[in-house]
């Protein structure tokens, strides 16, 4: 069972029914909330606010499960905050380390115009840092011992009704039986609206569902909330999951690697070939939040239906980005522009939540050294792009099957007795520190080309560790 909301906008009728109903709770819910910081038990506090604001219990306990949502959500953030603040600290400390040592090697020299040298403004620069490291370092101190302060915003137009599998209809407030809806009015506005007030509703995308759930006696919770002068009702249950649609994963997958313009899919067979590949392109840059959202929306669709044409499933790389956009004042600006119109977390949540609509299974692997193996490996081989052989490797990491380094490259780097990966990571760090490759020169590089390399810079450290020794030596004798 999973989750699911359909929404639909209100009849102007209810309309100040429901901004009164919202002004009326909002008092109890700051009370409760506060009263709950403080220490105090829940059922004293409800016992106390019904009489108070003149609500029923079903009522309370929507402002109950409102409450406490808020404190769970604030505790959260501050604890990703001190998060973010740590990681800050760290990158900031690293710069300066960097820096420091660099200032001695800048030339005095100073600039004609502005009669200052390159190391004054570096010093400038050092300067700044070192005061942003004192106040972040001062805010954790604060976070870490300040009492927790919860927002809950502007939510005077905003009002909850939590429903029950035992009521009728899903609900004791609000009871919707497929035309109308009817609402149960709190006690302090029975004199302006009596004890029950109704409006015809329906609700345009997916009744199936409410339906559903009314038949099977399924709860039903209704958020009745304001926006740009107009009132919606969220209806929001339990769905059955529909059936699956895919094949098993060892019958093949459908990998992706994503990257801030591109999404590079592969498709696999049973005995981890290829036999599909592709790019999806599209541009976030200068859009609005809506105009990304509906492209994005439209690129997940495209990975959806491919999963859903081929029956299989999807496989997507797991990341995590806080730490790098934390260090995003450190970065250069094309870094921080990339960073910042990456939306891999809003790009992973729609396409869960388009696989398990049509019926797709989708899996969650680890990424570590997908591109290396896909450069090394497939590119040249199935004449592809980087992310689509990023994504080949996904796929079929999938399914179990190992990638091991290629024998022809693996004689000057491998290890007995250790982890495939720990070979992975001596060549990504030979290709990438000392040798200097660039991904498109693996289209012309071959394999024998690349052993030779190798062979020839493990040869010359190891003609450098012996030269070293003999000197060592000479010095003792």
């Amino acid at each position: 069972m999973s989750q699911r909301t359909t929404v639909t906008e209100l009849p102007r009728h209810l309309h100040q029914f429901m901004a009164d109903v919202a002004r009326l709770v909002y008092p109890a819910r700051c009370e409760y909330i506060n009263r709950l910081l403080v220490g105090e038990k829940e059922r004293l506090i409800i016992k106390e606010i019904q009489p108070k604001y003149g609500i029923n219990k079903r009522q309370a306990n929507g402002i109950r499960i409102e409450a406490k949502a808020s404190i769970k959500s604030a505790n959260e953030c501050r604890q990703e905050h001190i998060k973010k603040i740590k990681d800050q600290i760290k990158s900031t400390k690293s710069w300066l380390k960097k820096q420091q040592k660099k200032i001695k090697t800048i030339p005095v020299a100073c600039d004609l115009r502005t009669r200052r040298s390159c190391r004054q403004n570096k010093k400038f620069a050092i300067h700044n840092k070192k005061r942003r490291l004192y106040l972040l370092e001062n805010k954790l101190d604060h976070l870490k011992d300040a009492p927790l302060k919860v927002k809950i915003g502007q939510k005077k137009t905003q009002y909850l009704t939590v429903g029950s599998k035992d009521e009728s209809f899903g609900n004791q407030i609000a009871q919707y039986d497929g035309s109308k809806i009817i609402f149960r009015v709190p006690y302090a506005l029975e004199a302006k609206y009596g004890k029950y007030i109704h409006a015809p509703l329906s609700f345009p995308y997916k009744p199936e569902w409410i339906e559903d759930a009314i038949k099977h006696n399924r709860a039903l919770t209704y958020r009745i909330y304001a926006k740009n002068l107009r009132w919606f009702i969220a209806c929001s249950t339990e769905v059955p999951e529909p059936e699956k649609i895919s094949y098993s994963r060892y019958y093949g997958c459908m990998g992706i690697d994503i990257n801030p313009n591109v999404i590079g899919y592969a498709r696999i067979d049973r005995d981890g070939n290829l036999r599909e590949k592709g790019q999806i392109k599209f541009n976030l840059h200068s859009k609005s939040q809506n105009q990304q959202l509906a492209i994005l929306h439209n690129v997940c669709l495209k990975i959806v239906n491919l999963c859903v044409k081929n029956k299989c499933p999807l496989v997507v790389e797991k990341l995590d980005f806080t730490a790098k956009k934390a260090q995003m004042r450190e970065k250069g600006t094309a870094t921080c522009r990339m960073l910042s119109n990456f939306s891999y977390g809003k790009i992973t949540e729609l396409l869960t939540q388009k696989a398990q609509n049509v019926g797709v299974e989708i899996i969650f692997v680890s990424p570590a050294y997908s591109s290396l193996m896909g450069l090394v490996k497939y590119l040249k081989l199935y004449g592809m792009s980087s992310d689509t052989a990023a994504a080949l490797v996904l796929a079929r990491r999938a399914m179990r099957l190992s990638e091991r380094v290629p024998l022809q490259v693996a004689y000057p780097i491998m290890t007995m007795g250790k982890h495939v990966w720990n070979a992975w990571h001596t060549l990504n760090k030979k290709l990438n520190k000392q040798l200097c490759l660039r991904r498109h020169s693996y289209f012309s590089l071959s394999n024998r080309e690349l052993e030779v390399m190798l062979e020839d810079e493990f040869l010359a450290i190891a003609k450098k560790g012996f030269s070293h020794k003999r000197k060592r030596a000479s010095r003792i004798r």
